[in-house]
Order: structure tokens, then C-alpha cells, then sequence
């Protein structure tokens, strides 16, 4: 295996995102945000001078990719952008730690939607729209590595989806050299129609500008800290409609445009998408109906609506608490969290068509044992299912959900109780950003998500004692000082970080002793 080719396409896509970060820049030189402007000059120096290393370093391992290496290279690719998209956050006026700041750009890229940012109405707007544009270029990415290469990897039964079978009649899709100029035009429109709905609903520009670059790619990175909650309700309804479409396979907005209609309605996955959407969404209309009497109609099918399909889409927009919802509503959301819509889209979680696979191939299993002798072929959109494709279905979604498991057991021995460890697991694993308990719509998941990272930090980025409330002793504190490596004659002051408190107290540290008053907590971190 050539490590090297990872370096080299790693530096190609570096170059470009340190390029892009000089529009940000603009804004805020525009603006007046001197501080924050260079910041992102900074970043942008530090990326481009980092890209164009790896690709004089590594341009003659450049040859055609092996099925290993395309492993591996996406994996690099993804990893590496997001290190380095997160130095605009690290050298920012408003600066997040390193951790903090790969979180955020690790969810921007990945359109996940969580955010350990509070205060973002008073952020400058260059950092709002440095989110915005992780969003948008990580939901084109998410697409094309979704259709041009998953295929050819044959992972969790994509292979159904090959772009270069030689069987023309079975394809849901053009070759693959004829798929990206296509997205990206489809992509591109499909953002300027939400902006100018928006523009037109009377939102300002770019607000319109922001929110549809975080609706398209069903990202969830709202240029305000309520989301979509003090929206008027006009503007609402398009972004539940954007929603919607953005569920949609990508290339079928283009069958949309073309009004080839067919090609739409034949696909298994999109009717079971929007039939799925249109029950949840009714049924949970007439339970809110039913829970609040005073409610009109209208509102609520604009919140179930709105909702149902920001927890599908994996948008994570949110328009109204819905933790008042009553347990029923609270459980129908997070239920909807690991669903997914289509494949093909940006969204994250399973995915509609897996679904119709396990369902087709569970009735496939039911009816040869009740009619051994019968002869039965399940079909998805009238290709043959092959044992491959399901046996991948099956193996990605038992990963899948045992991830999910996993990740919810490692929170909750986290001492995170268990509402806010199921819905912060299913958000993280179905890439969603919704959740419920400490990580819910108005409970200041800013500070919930910055919690989680303080804890990964701790564990792997600084050096963490733990200590018990009352041990404060001078053996204790000559041991933490030693531990820190502090010189003798020498002050250094470090930054004490609470866990469960958004407090931050700076202490002196001389000599070999430490001396600040012990509060009521289990954890600190020390910078």
C-alpha cells in the first residue's frame, strides 16, 4: 500500500479549503473584526503552507487507487480536513480549545449540527459563515463519496448502487464521470432557490445565505443560538420543504427539474421515504391535537411536520421545544434520530433503502418457509437482490445500532444520565445533532456538547488528575504540582476548567505547591 497517495489528495483538498478561508476573512475585514479576519489568515497560512508540503512531497505517488487505498484515503482525506478546519475556530477573537474547535469542525463537515459555540448572535460573521461553507462543501463531499466511491468498496450493501455495472438496465444512476458536474449543479441550485424563498419570505440576506447553506446538506448549523424557533411560520414551512428535498436522492432533484416524474415515483426508497414522513407526521400532529387542545391545526402540521423531517433528514433544525411534547412525542423524535432518509442524499443515520432491503429479504425469509417449495426473487427497484448486498444491509445496520449501544454505555458510565446518554448517542451515530435531557432543544447543548469534549480532552489531550472533594491535602497538592512538571522558583498559571460549571479560575502556581479552594466537584482539567 503507497501511504503516500493519502498525502498527496489530502494536500490537493487542504489547498483548496485554505483558499476558501480567506473568504470569511473578507467578511470580517468588511466588517470591521480585525481580530477575528486574522485569525483566518492565520489558518488559511498554516493550511496552504501544510497542503503544498504534501503535495511536493508525495506528487509521484499519484497512480490509479487499489480498493485498500481507497480506504484508507478517505479516511485520511476526512481526518485531515477537519484537523485543519478547525484552525479558524483555534485562532479566532472568540477562541475555542483544540479540541473544542475539531469538535465543531468535525460536525460542520460531517453536517452533523452540533455545536459547542454559545453566543452566536453576537459571533462575527465570518465565523458564522466558516460553519456554514464546512456545511455546504461537507455535504457535497458526504454525496460524492456516497455514490462514486461506497459503491465500489461494496459497504453496507452500496454496492446496489454501482455507478459502473455493466448492467444498463439495473442502474439508478449515470456512470460515474458523468455524476459530480451533475451534483454540484443540481447542489448549487438547489441552495440559491432556498435562498431567494428565503430572501422573499424576509429574512436578510445572509441569514437566507446561511440557513440554506445549512439546509441543504441537512446540517443543522443555524447562524443563531434558537435555531429555527423564532422563525415566522412562512419561513418554517420552506425550510421543512428544503428539508424534504434535501432527503431526496441528489440527482433526482434533477429528474424533479426535468419533470421526469417516473424515474421518481419508481424508486422504492423515495415512496417509502415520504410515506414515512407523511404518517409520523400526521400521527404525531393528532397527538399534539389531542395533548394541547388550544393548538390550531396549522401549527401544529408546521411543528410535526418540521420536526419529523429535521430528525430524518438528520437536519437537527429545531422549531419549538419538544420536550413539552409528552413522553409519546419525545420518543416518537428520538426514534426518528438513527432513521435517515435516502441514500444518495446528505443525510446521516441508516438510510430508507436498507430498510426496504431488511424488509424485503425478511419477507423473502418468511415466505420460503412457509412455501418451502415456492420460488421466490426479492427485488429492489426490479433488481435481484444477491446474497452480498444483503448480507451487508445486515451487517452495517448490527454495527451500526452496537455502536449505538456502546457509545450510549460510555456516557452514561460518564455519570450522564440516561435520556441525555440515548439521545446524544443516536445523535452522534445517526449524525443528527437532536437530542433530548441535557443535549435538548433549550437546554444548552453548546455547553452540553463543550462538556463532552472536555471529558475526550482530559482523556487524551491534557494531563488530568482526578480528585476526590476534600482531598486537598499537602501531599495531594505536591503531587498534582509534580505532575504538571513545575520548575522550582519558577510561576506558571494555568486555567482551571469545572466540568459541571461554566466557571473558569486562573491559579498561580509557585514553587512546588498549589493553593486555591476545593469546590463541590469530582473532575478537574488543568491547561
Amino acid at each position: 500500500m503507497r501511504l503516500g497517495i493519502p498525502l498527496f489528495v489530502s494536500g490537493v483538498i487542504l489547498l483548496i479549503f485554505g483558499v476558501a478561508m480567506l473568504i470569511p476573512a473578507a467578511l470580517d475585514f468588511a466588517d470591521g473584526n480585525t481580530n477575528s479576519a486574522l485569525g483566518f489568515c492565520h489558518a488559511a497560512a498554516v493550511t496552504c503552507f501544510c497542503s503544498l508540503l504534501f503535495i511536493a512531497t508525495f506528487y509521484n505517488t499519484w497512480k490509479k487507487l487499489s480498493v485498500r487505498e481507497m480506504y484508507l484515503t478517505t479516511s485520511v482525506v476526512w481526518m485531515s480536513v477537519c484537523c485543519f478546519c478547525a484552525l479558524p475556530f483555534f485562532f479566532s477573537s472568540h477562541p475555542l480549545s483544540y479540541t473544542d474547535a475539531f469538535f465543531e469542525a468535525m460536525s460542520g463537515l460531517t453536517t452533523m449540527g452540533a455545536t459547542v459555540i454559545s453566543g452566536l448572535d453576537n459571533m462575527p460573521r465570518g465565523i458564522l459563515l466558516w460553519r456554514a461553507m464546512l456545511h455546504w462543501v461537507g455535504g457535497l463531499g458526504i454525496i460524492v463519496i456516497a455514490l462514486a466511491i461506497l459503491p465500489l468498496l461494496k459497504i453496507g450493501g452500496m454496492q446496489l448502487f454501482s455507478t459502473e455495472s455493466s448492467d444498463k438496465s439495473g442502474k439508478t444512476m449515470p456512470k460515474t464521470s458523468q455524476i459530480i458536474g451533475t451534483l454540484m449543479i443540481v447542489y448549487l441550485l438547489s441552495t440559491i432557490a432556498c435562498i431567494v424563498c428565503l430572501k422573499i419570505s424576509g429574512m436578510s440576506s445572509f441569514n437566507a445565505l446561511a440557513y440554506s447553506m445549512a439546509t441543504v446538506p441537512t446540517g443543522g448549523f443555524a447562524p443563531t443560538d434558537s435555531s429555527a424557533m423564532n422563525l415566522p411560520a412562512a419561513q418554517q414551512w420552506i425550510l421543512t420543504l428544503f428539508m424534504f428535498t434535501s432527503g431526496l436522492p441528489l440527482f433526482y432533484l434533477f429528474f424533479i427539474y426535468k419533470k421526469d416524474w417516473q424515474k421518481v415515483k419508481s424508486d422504492m426508497q423515495v415512496k417509502t421515504y415520504a410515506a414515512f414522513v407523511l404518517i409520523v407526521s400526521l400521527t404525531l400532529t393528532a397527538w399534539l391535537l389531542a395533548k394541547f387542545p388550544d393548538r390550531n391545526i396549522e401549527e401544529a402540521l408546521r411543528a410535526s411536520f418540521f420536526q419529523v423531517i429535521s430528525a430524518v433528514t438528520s437536519t437537527g433544525f429545531v422549531s419549538e421545544n419538544y420536550e413539552t411534547w409528552g413522553d409519546f412525542g419525545m420518543l416518537v423524535i428520538l426514534l426518528l434520530i438513527p432513521v435517515g432518509a435516502c441514500c444518495g442524499s446528505t443525510s446521516g443515520g441508516v438510510k430508507m433503502f436498507r430498510f426496504d432491503i431488511l424488509f424485503l429479504s425478511s419477507l423473502h425469509y418468511l415466505r420460503s418457509k412457509i412455501l418451502p417449495h415456492g420460488v421466490f426473487v426479492p427485488k429492489y427497484n426490479d433488481t435481484p437482490l444477491n446474497d452480498d448486498v444483503v448480507s451487508g444491509v445486515i451487517v452495517f445496520m448490527t454495527i451500526f445500532f452496537a455502536s449505538f449501544l456502546l457509545s450510549a454505555l460510555a456516557l452514561a458510565a460518564m455519570g450522564i444520565d440516561l435520556i441525555t446518554a440515548l439521545s446524544a448517542a443516536a445523535s452522534a451515530i445517526g449524525n443528527t445533532g437532536l437530542g433530548l435531557g441535557k443535549v435538548g432543544p433549550t437546554a444548552g447543548k453548546s455547553r452540553s456538547y463543550r462538556q463532552l469534549c472536555r471529558f475526550a480532552r482530559r482523556r487524551k489531550m491534557d494531563f488530568v488528575r482526578r480528585y476526590d472533594v476534600g482531598t486537598s491535602g499537602v501531599y495531594d497538592r505536591l503531587r498534582l504540582a509534580v505532575a504538571f512538571g513545575l520548575a522550582k522558583g519558577k510561576e506558571k498559571k494555568y486555567r482551571l476548567y469545572l466540568l459541571d460549571s461554566e466557571e473558569e479560575t486562573v491559579i498561580s502556581c509557585p514553587h512546588f505547591s498549589i493553593n486555591f479552594f476545593w469546590r463541590s466537584f469530582n473532575v478537574i482539567t488543568l491547561r
